[in-house]
Protein backbone atom coordinates (compact mmCIF):
# COMPACT_ATOMS: atom_id res chain seq x y z
CA UNK A 1 0.00 0.00 0.00
CA UNK A 2 1.31 3.36 -1.25
CA UNK A 3 1.07 6.02 1.25
CA UNK A 4 2.56 9.63 0.39
CA UNK A 5 2.26 12.70 2.38
CA UNK A 6 2.74 16.22 1.52
CA UNK A 7 3.91 19.21 3.74
CA UNK A 8 5.86 22.01 2.18
CA UNK A 9 8.94 21.52 4.40
CA UNK A 10 10.89 19.92 8.02
CA UNK A 11 12.40 22.98 8.59
CA UNK A 12 10.95 21.75 12.46
CA UNK A 13 7.41 23.27 13.03
CA UNK A 14 4.76 21.20 15.07
CA UNK A 15 3.23 19.81 11.76
CA UNK A 16 6.67 18.98 10.64
CA UNK A 17 7.27 16.84 14.06
CA UNK A 18 4.22 15.27 14.22
CA UNK A 19 4.89 13.85 10.40
CA UNK A 20 8.21 13.14 11.37
CA UNK A 21 7.32 10.96 14.39
CA UNK A 22 4.51 9.36 12.42
CA UNK A 23 6.36 8.57 9.47
CA UNK A 24 9.18 7.04 11.32
CA UNK A 25 7.17 4.93 13.23
CA UNK A 26 5.54 3.13 10.52
CA UNK A 27 8.75 2.87 8.30
CA UNK A 28 9.92 1.45 11.64
CA UNK A 29 7.14 -0.73 12.72
CA UNK A 30 4.40 -1.47 9.85
CA UNK A 31 5.53 -3.60 6.98
CA UNK A 32 3.39 -3.05 4.30
CA UNK A 33 3.85 0.37 3.40
CA UNK A 34 5.61 1.99 0.95
CA UNK A 35 5.64 5.70 2.36
CA UNK A 36 6.59 8.77 0.02
CA UNK A 37 7.29 12.11 1.82
CA UNK A 38 6.49 14.88 -1.27
CA UNK A 39 8.38 18.53 -0.21
CA UNK A 40 7.69 21.56 -1.85
CA UNK A 41 11.27 22.07 -0.99
CA UNK A 42 13.49 19.50 0.60
CA UNK A 43 15.17 21.56 3.92
CA UNK A 44 14.71 21.45 7.87
CA UNK A 45 16.88 20.22 10.43
CA UNK A 46 14.36 16.98 10.70
CA UNK A 47 15.01 15.33 7.44
CA UNK A 48 18.88 13.99 8.88
CA UNK A 49 16.28 12.41 11.15
CA UNK A 50 14.28 9.93 8.40
CA UNK A 51 14.17 6.72 8.21
CA UNK A 52 15.62 5.65 5.31
CA UNK A 53 13.00 3.27 3.75
CA UNK A 54 10.70 6.67 3.36
CA UNK A 55 11.33 7.64 -0.28
CA UNK A 56 11.36 11.70 -0.34
CA UNK A 57 10.28 13.16 -3.69
CA UNK A 58 11.67 17.44 -3.67
CA UNK A 59 9.55 19.49 -6.02
CA UNK A 60 12.40 22.42 -5.24
CA UNK A 61 10.13 25.24 -5.09
CA UNK A 62 10.22 28.13 -2.46
CA UNK A 63 6.99 28.09 -2.34
CA UNK A 64 4.33 25.72 -2.44
CA UNK A 65 1.74 27.11 -4.87
CA UNK A 66 5.03 26.53 -7.53
CA UNK A 67 4.72 23.11 -6.81
CA UNK A 68 0.87 22.59 -8.52
CA UNK A 69 2.40 21.22 -11.71
CA UNK A 70 5.02 18.82 -9.39
CA UNK A 71 1.94 17.07 -7.29
CA UNK A 72 -0.27 16.44 -10.62
CA UNK A 73 2.87 14.86 -12.30
CA UNK A 74 3.51 12.62 -8.99
CA UNK A 75 -0.24 11.86 -8.48
CA UNK A 76 -0.23 10.53 -12.19
CA UNK A 77 3.15 8.91 -12.50
CA UNK A 78 3.39 6.97 -9.00
CA UNK A 79 -0.67 6.61 -8.50
CA UNK A 80 -0.85 6.31 -4.67
CA UNK A 81 -3.41 4.49 -2.48
CA UNK A 82 -3.62 7.35 0.12
CA UNK A 83 -2.72 11.07 -0.37
CA UNK A 84 -2.45 13.13 2.79
CA UNK A 85 -1.83 16.80 2.73
CA UNK A 86 -0.98 18.60 6.13
CA UNK A 87 -1.05 22.83 6.11
CA UNK A 88 -4.19 24.70 5.19
CA UNK A 89 -1.94 26.66 2.40
CA UNK A 90 -0.64 23.62 1.10
CA UNK A 91 -4.30 21.47 1.45
CA UNK A 92 -5.15 24.41 -0.74
CA UNK A 93 -2.65 23.13 -3.52
CA UNK A 94 -2.87 19.73 -2.76
CA UNK A 95 -6.37 19.73 -3.51
CA UNK A 96 -6.29 21.63 -6.54
CA UNK A 97 -3.87 19.21 -7.76
CA UNK A 98 -6.06 16.13 -7.38
CA UNK A 99 -8.97 17.10 -8.77
CA UNK A 100 -6.93 18.04 -11.92
CA UNK A 101 -5.03 14.75 -12.21
CA UNK A 102 -8.23 12.63 -11.35
CA UNK A 103 -6.32 10.43 -9.05
CA UNK A 104 -7.65 7.70 -7.76
CA UNK A 105 -5.92 8.08 -4.43
CA UNK A 106 -7.92 8.46 -1.00
CA UNK A 107 -7.67 11.97 -0.66
CA UNK A 108 -7.25 12.61 3.23
CA UNK A 109 -6.75 16.43 4.50
CA UNK A 110 -4.78 16.51 7.91
CA UNK A 111 -5.37 19.85 9.42
CA UNK A 112 -3.80 21.29 12.95
CA UNK A 113 -4.63 24.91 13.36
CA UNK A 114 -7.83 26.58 13.95
CA UNK A 115 -8.46 27.94 10.11
CA UNK A 116 -10.89 30.42 10.90
CA UNK A 117 -7.97 32.25 13.04
CA UNK A 118 -5.04 31.19 11.07
CA UNK A 119 -5.92 31.37 7.31
CA UNK A 120 -5.94 34.68 7.59
CA UNK A 121 -1.93 34.44 7.97
CA UNK A 122 -1.77 31.89 5.75
CA UNK A 123 -4.28 32.35 2.72
CA UNK A 124 -5.57 35.62 2.41
CA UNK A 125 -6.72 38.72 5.51
CA UNK A 126 -10.69 37.85 4.19
CA UNK A 127 -11.89 35.34 6.32
CA UNK A 128 -15.14 35.22 3.59
CA UNK A 129 -12.68 34.63 0.87
CA UNK A 130 -10.88 31.98 3.24
CA UNK A 131 -14.60 30.28 4.03
CA UNK A 132 -15.03 30.50 0.30
CA UNK A 133 -11.84 28.77 -0.92
CA UNK A 134 -11.21 26.14 2.21
CA UNK A 135 -14.95 25.03 1.94
CA UNK A 136 -14.55 24.55 -1.78
CA UNK A 137 -11.02 22.92 -1.89
CA UNK A 138 -11.10 20.74 1.61
CA UNK A 139 -14.53 19.22 -0.02
CA UNK A 140 -12.38 17.30 -2.63
CA UNK A 141 -10.90 15.54 0.40
CA UNK A 142 -12.72 11.94 1.82
CA UNK A 143 -12.30 13.53 5.36
CA UNK A 144 -10.56 15.97 6.82
CA UNK A 145 -8.58 14.60 9.83
CA UNK A 146 -8.17 17.67 12.90
CA UNK A 147 -5.91 17.39 15.60
CA UNK A 148 -7.68 18.09 18.20
CA UNK A 149 -11.53 18.11 19.21
CA UNK A 150 -11.18 22.67 18.80
CA UNK A 151 -10.02 22.45 15.54
CA UNK A 152 -13.07 19.79 14.40
CA UNK A 153 -15.25 22.13 15.54
CA UNK A 154 -13.88 25.26 14.08
CA UNK A 155 -13.65 23.33 10.72
CA UNK A 156 -17.85 22.46 11.50
CA UNK A 157 -19.18 25.76 13.00
CA UNK A 158 -16.91 27.99 10.34
CA UNK A 159 -16.95 26.36 7.37
CA UNK A 160 -19.78 24.50 7.13
CA UNK A 161 -18.36 21.04 6.88
CA UNK A 162 -20.69 17.74 8.04
CA UNK A 163 -19.63 16.11 11.40
CA UNK A 164 -19.38 13.04 9.51
CA UNK A 165 -16.52 14.59 7.17
CA UNK A 166 -14.14 15.76 10.27
CA UNK A 167 -12.45 13.69 12.46
CA UNK A 168 -10.36 14.18 15.55
CA UNK A 169 -7.16 12.27 15.88
CA UNK A 170 -4.50 13.48 18.34
CA UNK A 171 -1.08 14.26 17.83
CA UNK A 172 1.48 11.67 18.16
CA UNK A 173 3.60 13.82 21.04
CA UNK A 174 4.91 11.51 23.41
CA UNK A 175 7.91 9.77 22.38
CA UNK A 176 10.60 7.90 24.47
CA UNK A 177 13.17 9.91 23.04
CA UNK A 178 12.02 13.10 24.51
CA UNK A 179 13.09 11.22 28.08
CA UNK A 180 15.94 10.05 26.41
CA UNK A 181 17.24 13.13 24.55
CA UNK A 182 16.85 15.57 28.10
CA UNK A 183 19.13 13.56 29.55
CA UNK A 184 21.91 15.19 27.17
CA UNK A 185 24.65 17.81 28.54
CA UNK A 186 23.56 21.49 27.77
CA UNK A 187 25.76 24.46 27.50
CA UNK A 188 23.00 27.04 27.94
CA UNK A 189 22.98 26.15 31.92
CA UNK A 190 25.91 27.95 32.25
CA UNK A 191 24.42 31.09 30.74
CA UNK A 192 21.67 30.98 32.71
CA UNK A 193 23.28 30.05 36.43
CA UNK A 194 19.81 30.38 37.84
CA UNK A 195 16.01 28.91 38.44
CA UNK A 196 14.16 29.71 35.15
CA UNK A 197 10.59 29.14 33.80
CA UNK A 198 10.51 28.16 29.95
CA UNK A 199 8.40 28.70 27.00
CA UNK A 200 9.40 26.93 23.26
CA UNK A 201 7.57 27.59 20.20
CA UNK A 202 8.15 30.22 16.88
CA UNK A 203 8.70 33.93 17.75
CA UNK A 204 5.31 35.01 16.11
CA UNK A 205 2.40 36.53 16.71
CA UNK A 206 0.67 33.84 17.88
CA UNK A 207 2.91 32.56 20.29
CA UNK A 208 2.10 36.45 22.48
CA UNK A 209 5.53 36.32 23.97
CA UNK A 210 4.82 40.37 24.68
CA UNK A 211 1.95 39.04 27.23
CA UNK A 212 4.61 36.80 28.90
CA UNK A 213 7.56 38.92 28.80
CA UNK A 214 4.85 41.48 30.64
CA UNK A 215 3.74 38.90 32.79
CA UNK A 216 7.57 37.93 33.50
CA UNK A 217 8.10 41.79 34.95
CA UNK A 218 4.96 41.57 37.28
CA UNK A 219 6.42 38.24 38.29
CA UNK A 220 10.09 40.02 39.40
CA UNK A 221 8.17 42.15 41.63
CA UNK A 222 7.70 39.51 44.13
CA UNK A 223 10.27 38.73 46.79
CA UNK A 224 10.01 34.99 45.93
CA UNK A 225 10.71 34.93 42.52
CA UNK A 226 13.54 37.86 42.28
CA UNK A 227 15.98 35.28 41.36
CA UNK A 228 14.17 33.64 38.35
CA UNK A 229 14.88 34.07 35.05
CA UNK A 230 12.94 33.50 31.89
CA UNK A 231 13.84 31.22 28.73
CA UNK A 232 12.54 31.56 25.66
CA UNK A 233 13.66 28.88 22.69
CA UNK A 234 13.05 29.71 19.19
CA UNK A 235 13.43 31.88 16.08
CA UNK A 236 10.99 33.78 14.01
CA UNK A 237 9.63 36.50 12.55
CA UNK A 238 8.87 38.43 15.78
CA UNK A 239 12.38 38.37 17.18
CA UNK A 240 13.35 41.88 17.01
CA UNK A 241 10.21 43.34 17.95
CA UNK A 242 10.85 41.02 21.48
CA UNK A 243 14.18 42.03 22.05
CA UNK A 244 13.29 45.37 21.75
CA UNK A 245 10.92 45.11 24.61
CA UNK A 246 12.83 43.43 26.60
CA UNK A 247 15.18 46.18 26.52
CA UNK A 248 12.42 48.75 27.00
CA UNK A 249 11.27 46.89 30.29
CA UNK A 250 14.97 46.36 31.54
CA UNK A 251 14.95 42.90 31.56
CA UNK A 252 18.27 42.42 29.13
CA UNK A 253 20.03 40.27 32.43
CA UNK A 254 16.66 38.01 33.17
CA UNK A 255 15.26 37.09 29.45
CA UNK A 256 17.02 34.76 28.02
CA UNK A 257 16.34 33.80 24.18
CA UNK A 258 18.40 30.82 22.86
CA UNK A 259 16.99 30.08 19.15
CA UNK A 260 15.70 27.49 17.60
CA UNK A 261 17.35 24.11 19.64
CA UNK A 262 17.23 20.87 18.17
CA UNK A 263 16.98 19.67 21.04
CA UNK A 264 15.35 21.49 23.74
CA UNK A 265 14.43 18.71 26.51
CA UNK A 266 17.48 19.35 28.33
CA UNK A 267 16.12 22.41 28.86
CA UNK A 268 12.70 22.15 29.68
CA UNK A 269 13.48 18.92 31.99
CA UNK A 270 15.28 21.16 34.06
CA UNK A 271 13.07 24.56 34.27
CA UNK A 272 11.08 25.17 37.20
CA UNK A 273 7.35 25.62 35.52
CA UNK A 274 6.75 25.96 31.85
CA UNK A 275 4.71 28.58 30.45
CA UNK A 276 2.69 28.90 27.08
CA UNK A 277 1.33 32.71 26.02
CA UNK A 278 -0.27 31.57 22.57
CA UNK A 279 -3.46 33.44 21.34
CA UNK A 280 -4.12 30.46 19.87
CA UNK A 281 -2.69 26.55 18.99
CA UNK A 282 -4.03 23.98 16.97
CA UNK A 283 -2.98 21.38 19.56
CA UNK A 284 -0.15 22.39 21.58
CA UNK A 285 2.40 20.02 20.73
CA UNK A 286 5.05 21.22 23.52
CA UNK A 287 2.47 21.02 26.47
CA UNK A 288 2.54 17.04 25.57
CA UNK A 289 6.25 17.00 25.84
CA UNK A 290 6.32 19.56 28.91
CA UNK A 291 4.37 17.20 30.70
CA UNK A 292 6.62 14.13 29.46
CA UNK A 293 9.14 15.49 31.44
CA UNK A 294 6.65 16.35 34.70
CA UNK A 295 7.00 20.18 34.12
CA UNK A 296 4.37 22.42 36.02
CA UNK A 297 2.63 24.12 33.37
CA UNK A 298 0.82 27.61 33.19
CA UNK A 299 -0.76 28.14 29.64
CA UNK A 300 -3.45 30.09 27.96
CA UNK A 301 -7.00 28.44 27.53
CA UNK A 302 -6.55 29.15 23.76
CA UNK A 303 -8.13 27.97 21.13
CA UNK A 304 -7.86 24.97 20.72
CA UNK A 305 -5.62 22.10 22.26
CA UNK A 306 -3.94 23.37 25.82
CA UNK A 307 -8.28 22.48 27.63
CA UNK A 308 -7.96 19.22 26.00
CA UNK A 309 -4.54 18.19 26.75
CA UNK A 310 -4.91 19.43 30.28
CA UNK A 311 -8.09 17.81 31.09
CA UNK A 312 -10.01 21.45 31.86
CA UNK A 313 -6.94 22.37 34.69
CA UNK A 314 -6.61 18.95 36.14
CA UNK A 315 -2.98 18.59 34.76
CA UNK A 316 -1.79 22.21 34.32
CA UNK A 317 -2.97 25.77 34.93
CA UNK A 318 -4.96 27.57 32.40
CA UNK A 319 -5.41 31.77 32.43
CA UNK A 320 -7.05 34.03 29.95
CA UNK A 321 -5.60 34.56 27.00
CA UNK A 322 -3.66 37.98 26.48
CA UNK A 323 -4.09 38.68 30.37
CA UNK A 324 -0.45 39.42 31.62
CA UNK A 325 -1.41 39.95 35.07
CA UNK A 326 -3.42 36.08 35.54
CA UNK A 327 -0.32 34.66 33.38
CA UNK A 328 1.71 35.94 36.18
CA UNK A 329 -0.68 34.86 39.26
CA UNK A 330 -0.64 31.54 37.33
CA UNK A 331 3.51 31.31 37.41
CA UNK A 332 3.22 32.89 41.28
CA UNK A 333 1.15 30.33 42.42
CA UNK A 334 3.29 27.23 41.11
CA UNK A 335 6.89 28.83 41.52
CA UNK A 336 5.71 29.44 45.67
CA UNK A 337 4.12 25.79 45.91
CA UNK A 338 0.82 26.53 46.70
CA UNK A 339 -0.39 24.63 43.47
CA UNK A 340 1.51 21.58 42.51
CA UNK A 341 -0.06 18.90 40.24
CA UNK A 342 1.40 15.03 40.58
CA UNK A 343 4.41 14.47 38.56
CA UNK A 344 3.54 10.67 37.85
CA UNK A 345 -0.01 11.78 36.98
CA UNK A 346 1.67 14.71 34.68
CA UNK A 347 3.56 11.75 32.53
CA UNK A 348 0.87 9.23 32.48
CA UNK A 349 -1.23 12.05 30.99
CA UNK A 350 1.25 12.53 28.07
CA UNK A 351 1.32 8.79 27.25
CA UNK A 352 -2.07 9.37 26.07
CA UNK A 353 -0.95 10.84 23.29
CA UNK A 354 1.91 8.19 22.06
CA UNK A 355 2.63 7.76 18.12
CA UNK A 356 0.96 4.06 18.74
CA UNK A 357 -2.40 5.59 19.75
CA UNK A 358 -1.91 7.79 17.02
CA UNK A 359 -0.96 5.18 14.49
CA UNK A 360 -4.02 2.94 15.91
CA UNK A 361 -6.62 5.55 14.76
CA UNK A 362 -5.30 6.49 11.91
CA UNK A 363 -4.87 2.88 10.34
CA UNK A 364 -8.57 2.61 11.45
CA UNK A 365 -9.11 5.61 9.37
CA UNK A 366 -7.86 4.37 6.46
CA UNK A 367 -9.32 1.10 6.85
CA UNK A 368 -12.70 2.76 6.81
CA UNK A 369 -12.57 5.19 3.92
Amino acid sequence: MKLAFIIPNMKGGGAEKVLFRLLNYIAKNQNGYDIHLLLAKKEGLLLDGLNKNIKIFDFNKNHAKNSLFDIINYLRIQKPDYFISSLDYMSLISSLAYKISNSKATFLIWEHNNLSIHSKKTISNSLFLNKILIKVFYSFSKKIIAVSNGVRDDLIANFNFPSRKVVTIYNPAFDPDIILNSRDDCDDFLKINYNYIIAVGRLAKQKNYPSLIKAFKILKTHDVTKDIKLVIVGEGPEKQNIIDLIKSLKLNSEIFLFGHKKNPFPLIKNASAYVLSSINEGFGLVIIEALALKKQIVSTDCPSGPREILKDGKFGILVPVNNAAKLSEGLLAILNGDIFFEEDALFKRSQNFSVENCFGEFSKLLSEV
